[in-house]
């Protein structure tokens, strides 16, 4: 089961646009694999993605919504 957070983070993403690191609390969490993504530009993408940071390895799910980026979901891996 996840934890439901629907917070703000800050979002890094490499030349291509592809997501490479988002913070969130202060703390930098490198993304090391988009498991999926799913929903449309027009209503938000969601990115499921696995994450490495100081307390180790999670899947999380992010939200986008045109340039705001949102921590929805937070699963231990």
């Amino acid at each position: 089961m996840g934890h439901l957070l629907n917070e703000p983070v800050r979002a890094e993403q490499d030349p291509a646009g592809r997501l490479t690191a988002y913070e969130w609390r202060g703390t930098r969490y490198a993304v090391d694999e988009v498991l999926k993504t799913y929903g449309t530009a027009r209503e938000g993408r969601v990115y499921r993605v696995r994450v490495t940071g100081a307390e180790g390895v999670a899947v999380v799910e992010l939200g986008r919504d045109e340039d705001r980026w949102r921590l929805r979901h937070v699963f231990a891996a």
